[in-house]
């Protein structure tokens, strides 16, 4: 099991979605899911790139495939997603075309509209998508994007970004605010919105 690849990105071909990385001497051609595409493109050739890396082979696709996330928790997310009955690896990376956090909520929220907008995935598949994963996906729900090489933070909406997160998750408009006014509270110090909405639902949890 291949779990991770650090290395010189030699190449990067966004039609295909392949990254080569060169580890000590080695070429690895890598398959990034599309939400992830916009990452890679910012780092150039020859510059040392880390990935979290599922290894896949199959008997009816005897080609083993390596599949790269920027983050642990992205490629955590795969993992439960190709989980779904029929919904596999190969599946899975053309269906990724959105940030793991906006298709998370989604799935929180039982939203199958946003779902059967991904590649690939119909009415009855993002039910069973729901059917399975819901309730499983709060960590990932609050997972900042992933773009430009650095995750953003979103500080100036921060408050309003935390409160639409909530609503996304079926917490009420009211309560929302309110849970996040009260971890502001708590605590002054926090600065993104991953800390915060972490805050939150442990706030939610103890209560």
């Amino acid at each position: 099991m291949i779990a991770g690849l650090r290395g010189t990105l030699a190449r990067w071909d966004e039609a295909s979605s392949t990254l080569w990385l060169d580890v000590g001497g080695v070429t690895y051609e890598v398959l990034v899911p599309a939400f992830a595409a916009e990452w890679v493109a910012s780092h150039e050739p020859g510059v040392e790139l880390a990935l979290f890396t599922y290894y896949h082979v199959a008997e009816r696709q005897p080609r083993p495939v390596l599949i790269g996330f920027p983050r642990l928790a992205e490629r955590d997310f795969f993992r439960k997603f190709i989980e779904v009955p029929d919904v596999g690896p190969v599946r899975a990376v053309r269906a990724l075309d959105r940030q793991v956090s906006e298709i998370a909520r989604a799935i929180e929220g039982g939203d199958t509209k946003a779902l059967q907008q991904l590649p690939g995935i119909g009415a009855r598949t993002a039910q069973t998508i729901i059917a399975h994963l819901q309730g499983r996906l709060l960590e990932e729900a609050t997972l900042p994007e992933t773009t430009g090489g650095r995750t953003t933070r979103g500080e100036p909406t921060m408050r309003d970004d935390a409160i639409e997160a909530l609503l996304a998750l079926q917490y009420g408009r009211r309560e929302a605010e309110a849970m996040v006014t009260a971890a502001l509270d708590a605590r002054p110090d926090i600065d993104d919105l991953e800390t915060l909405l972490r805050a939150v639902l442990e706030q939610r949890v103890r209560s």
